[in-house]
C-alpha cells in the first residue's frame, strides 16, 4: 500500500472513530425558554388564577351537530368480504351512525364527564383544563395520598380515564397508597387552548404540564401516560427528575445513543433465540417483516398528520361522520390487531372493551372543541424539530413501572427497554388489551399502577 493510500485510510479511520464516539455520546438536555408565551399576540402578565370550569356545550353548538349527523350520507359500498382491511367498513359506520342519531344522548354523557370537577388556569399563554379526582382514604389504615398526574394521548382524551379514576382514588386490596389525580387535556387537544405559535411540541408540553403541577402545589409526583401520554411523561421524567418520583408507561419509544438499539434488533433477527433477546421474547420483534408490515399498515395517519395536519384537519371538521370514521378506526386495530377481519371491526361486538357511548363521547370531545386539527400539529410539531431526537437519545433514570400489553401496536424485549429506563422498578406483561389500555383494562392499569408506586412508597 502506499503511503498516500495509507495516510487515507488513516484519515476514514480517524473520522469514523469520532463520528462513532460522537454518536455514542449522551447529548444536553434541549433548552427551554423558561418563560415562553405561546398564546395569541404578545406577551402579557400571566394570570395565575386556578378557575372552575364546567363542560357545557351550547344550545347552538348542539343543534348545528345533530344537522350536520342528520345530513344523509355519501358513503360507498363496501368492497365485499374487505372487513376493515381497506379501513372504516361503511356498513358498520351506518350502524354507528344510526345510533348516534337515535340513541346517544350528549347532555347525559355531559353530566357524566361533569361528575368529577374540571378546572382551567393559564399557563404560558395557554388556557389549560385539567379534570381532577381526589382521593378517598376513608376508614383505610395505613394507606398514603400521593399525587399522580394522568396524560392521554390521540385519538383519545380524558375520556379515556373515567372508568380508571375510582380505582386509582380509593383504597385497594394488596396496596397502601391511593391516588390525588390530575388529568390535564394535552394543550390542542379538547378544552385546552391550542398554542398560536409554531414550534410547540411534546417537549414543550412537559414544561407546561409540571409547571400545572407545581401550580397545584405539587413540588414532586407521580406521573403516568400512554402514546403521547407516555412520550410527555418520559420527557418530564429526563427533563425533570428531581419532580417526578416515579414514571409508569404502557407505550414505548425506545431509542439509544447511537445504533446500539437497531444493531440489537438486527442481531437478533440472525442469532439464535437466546442470545440477543430471550426466547419467551421472541414474538415482540420476530420476523421483522411482520414488523415492518404492521408499521407500514398501521402509520399512514402519522406520516400524513407530521406533514399536512392542517389539510386533514379541514377534511375532518366538517362533518362529525367523517371525524367518526377516522378516530373509530384506528380504535378498531389498535385494541386488538385481529379486528382488521371483523365486518365491524369489533367496534359492534358484545365484547368490545370500550363501550360505544365511550367513543362517541371521545369523538364528540374532538368535534365540539374543533381540536382535531390543533391534535394532529402535535405530530408535525414534533417530527419537524431537531429537539426530538436529542431528548430520545437521553435515558430516563427516574423509577419506571412498564406495563406491557399483548395488543399493543409496538412491543420491546425488557432487555432492549433497559436502553431508554435505566431504573425499572417494575416490568409487568398484562393478559389482555392494546393501544388504549386505560379504556379497555382499567383494572389491570389501576393494579400494575397501585403495585408501582406501593414498591416504591415501601422502599423510601
Amino acid at each position: 500500500m502506499s503511503w498516500s493510500r495509507f495516510m487515507a485510510v488513516g484519515l476514514v479511520v480517524v473520522v469514523v472513530s469520532y463520528k462513532v464516539k460522537e454518536m455514542m455520546e449522551e447529548p444536553p438536555l434541549p433548552h427551554l425558554e423558561p418563560d415562553p408565551w405561546w398564546g395569541p399576540g404578545e406577551p402579557q402578565d400571566e394570570d395565575v388564577s386556578i378557575n372552575r370550569f364546567s363542560i357545557n356545550i351550547s344550545d347552538e353548538d348542539l343543534r348545528d351537530f345533530k344537522a350536520r349527523l342528520a345530513l344523509p350520507l355519501r358513503l360507498t359500498p363496501a368492497l365485499e368480504g374487505a372487513n376493515f382491511t381497506y379501513g372504516m367498513n361503511s356498513d358498520t359506520l351506518q350502524k354507528i351512525v344510526k345510533y348516534w342519531r337515535e340513541k346517544y344522548d350528549w347532555r347525559e354523557r355531559e353530566a357524566r364527564l361533569n361528575s368529577y370537577p374540571h378546572y382551567k388556569t393559564r399557563i404560558e399563554g395557554l388556557d389549560i383544563h385539567f379534570m381532577r379526582a381526589d382521593s378517598k382514604i376513608g376508614s383505610a389504615k395505613n394507606v398514603k395520598a400521593v399525587p399522580l398526574l394522568l396524560i392521554h394521548g390521540w385519538p383519545d382524551s380524558i375520556v379515556g380515564f373515567l372508568d380508571i379514576l375510582p380505582l386509582l382514588t380509593h383504597p385497594q386490596e394488596g396496596s397502601n397508597v391511593v391516588f390525588d389525580v390530575i388529568c390535564p387535556s394535552i394543550p390542542g387537544f379538547g378544552f385546552s387552548q391550542s398554542s398560536s405559535k409554531q414550534g410547540f411540541s411534546h417537549i414543550e408540553t412537559s414544561q407546561v404540564l409540571v409547571k400545572l403541577m407545581q401550580r397545584l402545589g405539587y413540588e414532586q409526583f407521580y406521573v403516568q401516560g400512554g402514546d403521547w401520554g407516555a412520550r410527555i411523561a418520559t420527557n418530564m421524567a429526563i427533563m425533570y427528575p428531581q419532580r417526578i418520583l416515579g414514571v409508569h408507561v404502557n407505550t414505548f419509544y425506545v431509542s439509544t445513543p447511537g445504533l446500539t438499539f437497531r444493531i440489537k434488533m438486527l442481531l437478533g433477527a440472525f442469532l439464535p433465540a437466546g442470545v440477543v433477546v430471550a426466547k419467551e421474547d421472541q414474538n415482540k420483534l420476530y420476523p421483522l417483516s411482520n414488523l415492518f408490515s404492521m408499521v407500514l399498515m398501521e402509520t399512514g395517519y402519522m406520516h400524513l398528520q407530521a406533514t399536512k395536519p392542517d389539510t386533514i384537519g379541514a377534511a375532518l371538521n366538517q362533518n362529525p361522520v367523517s371525524l367518526a370514521a377516522y378516530i373509530l378506526e384506528k380504535f378498531s386495530i389498535w385494541t386488538h390487531r385481529d379486528n382488521r377481519h371483523k365486518p365491524d371491526g369489533g367496534l359492534l361486538h358484545g365484547d368490545f372493551p370500550i363501550s360505544l357511548d365511550n367513543l362517541l363521547d371521545n369523538i364528540c370531545i374532538y368535534w365540539f372543541t374543533s381540536s382535531i386539527t390543533t391534535s394532529a400539529r402535535l405530530y408535525s410539531e414534533a417530527f419537524n424539530k431537531k429537539t426530538y431526537g436529542m431528548l430520545d437519545n437521553i435515558p430516563c433514570r427516574v423509577p419506571a413501572g412498564l406495563a406491557i400489553f399483548p395488543q399493543e401496536n409496538l412491543k420491546l424485549p425488557k432487555n432492549f427497554l433497559a436502553h431508554k429506563y435505566h431504573n425499572i422498578v417494575t416490568y409487568n406483561e398484562q393478559p389482555a388489551g392494546g393501544h388504549f389500555s386505560a379504556m379497555e383494562q382499567p383494572t389491570l392499569v389501576a393494579v400494575d399502577l397501585h403495585k408501582f408506586v406501593s414498591t416504591l412508597e415501601n422502599t423510601t
